[in-house]
């Protein structure tokens, strides 16, 4: 990467100095919900600022003082710009170390922590609310067969749509709450084994049920809330 200038700071890196390769990356954020009797919905939570890792060399009669400017604002957790090519970030240096090999030649590695990505602020910034609701119905179309339920919901459905699911599945969870209330009067209640396993084997399928549709019942009001704001 000859013909690219890298800059970190107010330290700049050029021909021969820049490295080779500069490691970056970013990672998904991801809840998984496990859910009772198998199955689980997971949510991506957002990007998590990445590292980018480099190493190099300072050479040149500032070699040692451009080493100590990277070392002092690694000490002091400063957050700098860090530019070369088309990238840009505004980065803490995690790490920083250096081999005093000559005075103008001092080979260094260094790893940062991205705390501010304008490209991702971007796409955060102009994701839509319509993509937000596709995104609940689709998690919400995954859960309902496991809460014994078809919303007839699909894309980015209109308001009415989303109110009719939400009263399918404010039934459904009342409708688990009576059968988990049977289940537990069954089991407590048994006269013999026969009876308490057939009551126990009820509430372990409806606390499953009921664990979905509970689920299900935030995808939903979360799309018909958005779905509200969007119409504003």
């Amino acid at each position: 990467m000859s013909n690219i200038v890298l800059t970190l700071g107010g330290v700049t890196f050029q021909d021969f100095e820049v490295p080779e390769k500069i490691a970056l990356g970013s990672t998904q954020r991801v809840a998984v919900h496990e859910l009772i009797g198998g199955g689980q919905v997971v949510d991506a939570l957002g990007d998590a600022m990445g590292k980018i890792s480099l190493a190099g060399v300072f050479s040149g009669a500032d070699a040692a003082a451009r080493a100590q400017i990277l070392d002092g604002a690694t000490a002091l957790g400063a957050q700098l710009p860090m530019l070369w090519d088309s990238f840009f970030y505004t980065v803490i240096i995690e790490t920083f170390r250096a081999e005093y090999e000559k005075p103008w030649w001092i080979p260094f590695w260094l790893v940062c922590q991205i705390v501010f990505d304008p490209v991702a602020a971007v796409t955060d910034a102009v994701s839509s609310l319509t993509d937000l609701i596709a995104g609940d119905v689709a998690s919400a179309v995954a859960l309902a067969p496991q809460a014994g339920l078809s919303l007839g919901l699909s894309g980015a459905p209109g308001a009415t749509a989303l109110g009719a699911a939400q009263g399918l599945v404010a039934g459904g969870i009342a409708a688990s709450d009576a059968a988990l209330t049977a289940g537990g009067a069954l089991f407590n209640g048994a006269a013999d084994a026969v009876s308490g396993a057939a009551g126990l084997t009820q509430l372990v399928g409806v606390s499953g049920q009921l664990a979905a549709v509970t689920g299900l019942s935030g995808y939903v009001n979360r799309a018909a809330t958005n779905t509200a704001n969007e119409l504003l």
